[in-house]
């Protein structure tokens, strides 16, 4: 049995979160249509193990909730009918409402919104943590988005896994969210325990989001020092049943004939990091590709990030190395870096 849920996804890269969810549902063979896409909100038709999967493994969908109505509030008749939906709802004190104009619209709207309804029934911190039930209404240009949530994404649940809260701190390391977006994109299941290949894993941050995600991990590096970190990290976070940890190359000679289900990975690249072995980026780049298509199944997917000003090269690298490239997204680092987020298939 399907329902159509709200899934809002974060404004930040609306292109990384909406692949994301895909990748989600995807990797886990679960059918879904995507029925709208309203600014930074879309309408999810899928069953309920859609959504459980988007909470437990997501890291840009901010919001969960089974959708209500969807009005347009053009004009008096319509505003009536939106107050009467959100009454009609009204279940003592039971539920809130919360009211969100996104980017601005519908100001004049949601405050009549709340004039009608009463101050006392929005929702407040304290009723929130005690469980009341929250019904929002968020507008998007003329339209008002009536749902009620069941899940808000707590950035507070990263926090403890943020680079100087591990165990093991390397400056430069990806944060979580982001690297968990990484895991997400190479599209493999948690619900089959896949296997995901991280080939640069200093100090094991991949390693750590694909465990708690249920996933299998090999996390390998070529320096001493980061595979040490990584494993302390691995173990402060009790997932050693999930990872493999391996001193290895670009070469992946460690892995032999063993083949993964995914690839995600940082390689080295700034002023904080320099490739080890390997005569220049370039070069270390185009041996990890090379070894990546040859350790990967058909069909599956490579996730990488490179400084945008190599990407020209790195497109001619991936198509004679047999890449299709699926994606490319931009992610702005700081001023002087910007990377494409690279999303390949092994054809």
């Amino acid at each position: 049995m399907t329902k159509v849920y709200v899934v809002r996804l974060s404004h930040e890269n609306y292109s990384l979160a909406y692949s994301e969810l895909q990748s989600i549902l995807i990797s886990e063979d679960v059918p879904y249509t995507i029925g709208l896409k309203l600014d930074e909100f879309v309408l999810l038709e899928a069953p309920e193990i859609a959504v459980k999967l988007i909470m437990k493994r997501a890291g840009l969908a901010l919001e969960l909730g089974n959708l209500i109505d969807i009005i347009e509030v053009e004009n008096e008749d319509a505003v009536n009918y939106l107050v009467k939906t959100v009454k009609d709802i009204d279940e003592g004190d039971n539920v809130c409402i919360e009211v969100d104009s996104i980017k601005g619209f519908g100001k004049d709207t949601a405050k009549v919104l709340v004039e009608r309804i009463g101050v006392k029934k929005l929702c407040t911190r304290k009723k929130i943590d005690v469980g009341v039930k929250t019904v929002k209404v968020s507008f998007i240009v003329n339209i008002a988005l009536v749902y009620s949530m069941f899940y808000r994404r707590k950035q507070k649940a990263y926090i403890h896994r943020e680079p100087h809260k591990r165990p093991c701190y390397r400056p430069g390391t990806m944060k979580p969210l982001l690297a968990r977006v990484f895991i997400n994109l190479s599209k493999v299941s948690s619900l089959k325990h896949e296997v995901v290949l991280d080939p640069f894993c200093g100090v094991g941050g991949f390693a750590v989001e694909a465990c708690l995600m249920d996933l299998r991990m090999i996390c390998c590096d070529i320096d001493d020092l980061m595979v040490r970190g990584a494993k302390a990290n691995i173990n402060g976070y009790s997932c050693q049943p999930m990872v493999d940890i391996v001193k290895m190359d670009a070469g992946f000679e460690a892995l032999g004939s063993s083949r993964v289900d995914g690839i995600a990975t940082d390689p080295p690249y700034g002023i904080l990091s320099s490739p080890k072995g390997d005569k220049s980026l370039e070069n270390l780049i185009c041996r990890f590709l090379e070894n990546s298509y040859a350790v990967l199944r058909k069909g599956r997917y490579l996730v990488f990030a490179t400084p945008v000003v190599f990407s020209r090269k790195i497109d001619e690298m991936l198509r004679v190395t047999g890449f299709d490239i699926i994606e490319k997204h931009l992610d702005k680092v700081h001023g002087s870096l910007t990377r494409v987020i690279y999303v390949v298939k092994k054809i």
